[in-house]
């Protein structure tokens, strides 16, 4: 299964792919350029992506929020 699942009806699967590098780049550049994970931290993050997701949200606004994993995606 892709990482990165465009369901939406307004952008592409290039254009989803380009924004989330930016989105990427962006959350590291406002943490002070910089983020550090440990191989734990990895490992739980992994876990709760199993049952948990990001949206991101297109509009006049870019919005990023957690949700629970859509059942056909489980």
């Amino acid at each position: 299964m892709p990482q990165i699942i465009n369901l939406s009806d307004h952008a592409s699967d290039e254009e989803v792919h380009y924004l989330t590098s930016l989105l990427v780049y962006h959350l590291v550049d406002r943490s002070g350029g910089q983020l550090q994970f440990t191989p734990e931290e990895v490992r739980q993050i992994r876990e709760s992506l199993s049952t948990k997701m990001v949206q991101i949200q297109l509009g006049n606004e870019v919005r990023l929020r957690i949700i629970a994993r859509l059942p056909e995606l489980q």
